[in-house]
């Protein structure tokens, strides 16, 4: 699990920029960011909720490897659908290897809080029987 402050996260993406949401997100996620962008939530509200879940994966892989990065860290949130529904996460770079090594799906998703945080949350499973 990971708690994101909101507030403390706008206020990092208005220091980094377009530079820092390059590093972190996927071209994916900042374009799902944007669609889901409206009167409730904004784009680096959205952001901040998949940037939870993907630190979550980090504290459940036990770190983030050497030669890893966020961005290694593709959340599906959907577009439509049901909002019940936990995220597909997809993991590359080392986090991948590790995830396939292990035969590893992973999902997650976030929720926000009253308290203007976000919490967030990852869960691994066995992946199917090999072919």
């Amino acid at each position: 699990m990971d708690l994101v402050d909101l507030r403390r996260w706008e206020l990092a993406l208005a220091r980094g920029g377009e530079g820092l949401a390059r590093r972190y997100f996927t071209p994916g996620e900042r374009h799902a960011a944007q669609h889901l962008a409206g009167a409730d939530r904004t784009f680096v509200e959205v952001l901040g909720h998949l940037f939870g879940v993907k630190e979550s994966v980090v504290k459940a892989a036990g770190g983030l490897p050497a030669t890893g990065r966020l961005a290694d860290i593709h959340v599906g949130i959907p577009l439509e659908g049901d909002a019940e529904e936990p995220w597909h996460v997809r993991l590359g770079g080392p986090l991948g290897d590790w995830a396939r090594a292990e035969r590893l799906d992973v999902v997650g998703a976030s929720t926000r809080l009253e308290s203007g945080m976000a919490l967030a949350w990852t869960a691994a499973q066995a992946a199917g029987p090999r072919s």
